[in-house]
């Protein structure tokens, strides 16, 4: 049904382009050349059309030649260019999540990295759709507008306004607006090709783009843009990085050199661990222990070494190679029995995307002009990773009688069980019953899943002119729609029922995994079989919608005062937001999962995944604003050292019908000194309510490695990661978000420049940007360090809930309980530069220059109380070898680094041209792994280089066309080595290496 789809939308792109086209070349008359009409610029940041006041705004504009520059083909790769878009959290090289992330041909914006969900996304100025996938980030679930869902081949400019905007556009513009400006404009008919791939990879991408725009008569205009983009996967094999999830060889010879924390291979293996119910004593083999507390692993004999202990009991296996130890694998005499999860996993998933946008603007009176959009936008996404294993809140039990089960009955059939070990004491007749501790059914093959992503956008509006007064309403209607199917995934039902079979085709979990390398795959598969009779597709659909209705008015010259007219501009708006989550039966509790050994009835019934209900909420917005531009000094006052002074004061009131009203004020200034100098300076408040998963989601319940330091500690036992339930919920007492923002900065643009000099424009901006209400939790590691220290004082914390069934020990955990809660203030402050320079000559051609540059002064997250109270008690001793990394200041910490800057360089002569892109993101610190002398490991600075060039011809059978040849990263850079599985952070970092493409364009 996918590939029919892109097939349709394949004929859709050509089909579009010639219907727009169509006559424009049918005439006698040579073709017109590709043209952009002029349009009055309306810059991001003010309503009013032709203020003055649109220079004291802090807003970085992406332009066409800036874009090409970059190489982009996706919304993703074009805003990780910007230096002030953070940290993309929404992307491929996270592994946690399986569907409870946001999967699939999607990527996040995070301007200043105040988190995702803080950025306001314009398309030609009014509101994108969210996507429908959701993901966690600070343990709460964010929502973003899909920036690959955006039409990148129409794109004009992208502007970044670095400044709260809320009273403009919304209150949720904490961090600022982005608004992509489509080619409305736009004449004639352009078509691009373009073919790329990843050096050293099989990875491939090509594009095929069409724009096309024309005029009917005076009075109607009409745009379409096309694209499509298929791209094949990067499994992690090919990159050496990312081959394995045992990362120590990348740090030899650091103070860090052997540090396990690099190794992310997992415990839950083929080399199963089982933990037996009901045992009398310590079961044994011929007097020699085969348990530890119940617990025993399998393990190949061959596995020998120092200080690797002996078998503990005799071989078996159908080839004798076989054999049990007690205790399990997470030691680390074992470690080299961990599965190694990253040759399942693609680095990089298959992609096929289909971008189809239309314009169309018609004078309907001398005064009233219709407008509208209409956008469709549809991926299918195709990746794997490695199978699931089980999870302690949906624990499967091997029965007694179990055919494979080597502490089975003596009699089986009414037969000698032949699988049942000799010599067994504390094993009764009828045979010992076993919960799966730690296992991976690596035999079934890696899980494969394909994310089919679908939006739509409509827009109708009329605008024109009233007694000097400029107009406009429109009313907006998207959709968006995400279908995440994962093949290949286990139930629990059905995989207890082939374990629990009594004749050899039950499934075996007994039988190990791969006598050569241990840590991939299995060489003793069961039978294929007996693995198809457990298989299912698990799927979450989601759905978002936007439906909004608006009314403004603008007017540049309502009245004049000594220094010049005062601008207007007001309006108001509604809008109704939707969120759907529908989650599969065998995930949402509508089939459960009993467990047939001990009768426990579970709400999941997929291996590896915790319960998540569906979820379905609504909200309406309504919002008035307005905004005044005044000029307060004029030129002909004649003042020194003050040419011009204006200001912009705005306020939006918003009414949330699930939070009431608020109400939020805007103020900024502009002082022209004189000579191309000016001062810039805002401060503005700024709003954000909880996002609707996080106010009505009935909870989510996810298993994490965590340390339990009061059971370890204080029983006396060894502190080993294990899996650990929590329960995270939403919150309809939640308090919503609020911020102060400020900002002041200079702009200079030098008049005492020749022209033939070339013309420059430096600016610098500090800005700031305090919230209080973060929302948030406190998080399982806090919870369960907070626990351990209450216990040293003879209390303990309410929210660890744990078994205490056995007097005298800190029992087991059950579960942490955590609810998104209103966290302490946090303060970020930072300085943005940037550097224009154009040069025209007549002799050597065109040149650009262009550098940003954004420094982060300050992120400092205030710890909540109990936060506070931990970190004292560590300065104090009381907790050695514990940490508290989510509060306090965050600059440089994982993904905050404290500098990222681009520079660009382009030429233009006679058709000839050529272009260079520079991306810098500076050092940050992995904090996953211990510090050594106080510090954490350091990730490196990246920077990498684009080239590019191109040939435009002018006369001739190529008349109109370009040739373009370009690479990226052309010093083919490694992303520094991080801690995580793929050895890098794809928030900051890129797997794709060099890659080459090369394009052609013609106009017609």
């Amino acid at each position: 049904m996918a590939h029919t789809i892109i097939k349709s939308l394949k004929c859709a792109l050509l089909a579009g382009a010639s219907v727009v086209a169509t006559g424009a070349w049918a005439q006698e008359a040579p073709a017109a050349p590709e043209s952009t009409e002029v349009e009055a610029i309306t810059v991001v940041g003010s309503q009013i059309k032709g203020a003055k006041i649109d220079t004291a705004l802090p807003v970085s504009v992406v332009g066409e030649d800036d874009i090409v520059a970059t190489g982009a083909v996706s919304g993703d790769e074009l805003f990780r260019s910007i230096p002030q878009a953070g940290d993309v959290q929404f992307q491929e090289a996270r592994t946690t999540g399986n569907l409870n992330d946001a999967r699939g041909d999607v990527a996040s914006l995070n301007l200043r990295s105040l988190g995702t969900g803080n950025t306001l996304t314009l398309l030609n100025g009014r509101r994108a759709v969210m996507h429908p996938g959701t993901q966690t980030e600070n343990f709460v679930p964010v929502q973003t507008p899909n920036t690959n869902a955006l039409p990148v081949a129409g794109i004009k400019r992208v502007e970044v306004l670095r400044d709260g905007a809320a009273a403009i556009y919304g209150t949720d513009a904490v961090a600022g607006v982005v608004n992509n400006v489509l080619d409305t404009r736009f004449q004639g008919l352009r078509m691009e090709a373009q073919l790329g791939g990843s050096e050293g990879t099989g990875y491939r991408e090509g594009s095929f783009n069409v724009k096309a725009g024309r005029r009917f008569g005076d009075d109607t205009r009409v745009t379409f843009f096309g694209s499509y983009t298929g791209r094949s996967r990067m499994n992690a094999s090919e990159r050496d990085y990312a081959a394995s999830e045992d990362h120590r060889w990348q740090i030899e010879g650091t103070p860090w050199a052997g540090n396990t924390t690099f190794d992310s291979r997992s415990t839950s293996s083929p080399w199963g661990a089982f933990t037996v119910i009901g045992a009398p004593g310590v079961v044994r083999q011929n007097g020699t222990a085969l348990t530890a507390s119940g617990l025993f692993h399998i393990e190949p004999t061959s596995n020998v070494g120092t200080g690797i202990p002996a078998c503990a009991s005799g071989a078996f296996g159908a080839g004798g190679d076989l054999c049990i130890k007690s205790g399990s694998i997470t030691g680390a005499n074992t470690r080299n029995l961990r599965y190694d999860e990253n040759p399942d996993r693609t680095l990089k998933g298959g992609v096929e995307r289909a971008n189809l946008f239309a314009t169309v603007e018609h004078q309907l009176t001398d005064e009233i002009e219709f407008f509208g959009e209409a956008g469709y936008y549809h991926a299918l996404f195709t990746g794997s990773r490695e199978q699931s294993a089980p999870v302690s809140s949906a624990p499967i039990s091997i029965p007694a009688n179990s055919y494979w089960n080597p502490f089975g009955p003596t009699m089986l059939n009414g037969a000698v069980n032949p699988n049942r070990l000799p010599g067994l004491t504390n094993v009764p007749t009828a045979g010992l019953a076993m919960n799966i501790t730690n296992y991976r059914p690596v035999d079934t093959g890696p899980r494969t899943y394909t994310v089919t992503d679908d939006s739509i956008r409509l827009l109708g509006g009329l605008r024109g002119e009233w007694n000097g007064f400029d107009w406009e309403s429109a009313v907006v209607y998207s959709k968006a729609r995400t279908k995440d199917m994962t093949h290949n995934a286990i139930s629990n039902t059905l995989f207890q029922a082939a374990l629990s079979r009594t004749d050899a085709t039950a499934y075996n979990p007994f039988n190990g995994g791969s006598q050569g390398n241990y840590s991939l795959g299995d060489g003793t598969r069961n039978s294929q079989a007996t693995i198809d009779s457990f298989l299912i597709n698990v799927y979450r659909i989601s759905e978002t919608s936007l439906a909004m209705i608006d009314f403004k008015v603008s007017k540049a010259d309502l009245f004049e005062l000594p220094a010049g007219p005062v601008g207007l501009a007001a309006g108001v708006e509604w809008r109704r937001e939707t969120y759907d989550d529908d989650r599969d039966s065998r995930l949402d509790g509508t089939i459960k999962y009993t467990n047939k050994v001990t009768g426990i009835t579970y709400d999941s019934d997929v291996l590896g995944a915790s319960q998540s209900p569906d979820v379905s909420a609504d909200r309406d917005i309504s919002s008035a604003y307005v905004e005044l531009a005044v000029p307060v000094i004029g030129p002909e006052m004649r003042i020194p050292f003050v040419e011009e002074v204006n200001i912009q004061l705005a306020a939006r009131d918003e009414y949330y019908s699930d939070f009431g009203n608020v109400l939020k004020p805007k103020f900024a200034v502009l002082w022209k000194v004189g000579r191309g100098l000016s001062l810039r300076g805002s401060v503005s408040q700024s709003f954000r309510a909880p996002n609707l998963p996080q106010f009505y989601s009935d909870g989510t319940t996810v298993s994490n490695s965590r340390t339990d330091y009061a059971a370890c500690r204080i029983n006396g036992t060894t502190c080993t990661s294990t899996s650990t339930l929590e329960v995270r919920s939403g919150n309809q007492n939640l308090k919503p978000e609020e911020a102060d923002n400020a900002s002041v900065g200079v702009v200079f643009q030098p008049d005492f420049i020749p022209p033939e000099a070339g013309r420059v424009t430096f600016t610098m901006d500090f800005w700031s940007i305090r919230e209080k209400n973060v929302i948030g939790i406190l998080g399982a590691n806090n919870q369960i360090a907070y626990d351990y220290l209450l216990r040293l004082n003879g209390s303990s914390n309410p929210q660890v809930v744990r078994d205490n069934t056995t007097p005298g020990i800190v029992g087991p955990i059950l579960y942490v309980d955590d609810v998104y809660q209103n966290l302490q203030p946090r303060m970020v402050r930072g300085i943005d530069f940037s550097l224009d320079y154009d040069l025209k000559t007549d002799s050597w051609g065109d040149f650009g220059v262009k550098l940003n540059v954004a420094k982060l002064l300050q992120f400092d997250q205030a710890p909540s109380p109990i936060e506070q109270t931990l970190i004292d008690a560590i300065k104090g001793g009381k907790l050695p070898g514990l940490t508290v990394a989510s509060a306090g200041n965050q600059i440089q910490l994982d993904g905050f680094p404290e500098f990222r800057g681009t520079a660009s360089f382009s030429w233009r002569k006679d058709g000839w041209g050529a272009g260079v892109f520079v991306n810098h993101v500076g050092r940050v610190f992995d904090t996953s792994p211990a510090q050594v002398d106080g510090k954490y490991f350091p990730v490196e600075a990246w920077t990498t280089v684009n080239l590019y060039g191109q040939y435009a011809f002018k006369d001739g059978m190529m008349d109109g066309s370009t040739i373009r040849l370009g690479v990226r990263n052309i010093e083919d850079k490694d992303p520094p080595v991080t801690s995580s599985n793929f050895g890098y952070n794809g928030a900051l970092h890129s797997s794709t290496g060099r890659y080459w493409y090369a394009s052609f364009s013609k106009r017609f």
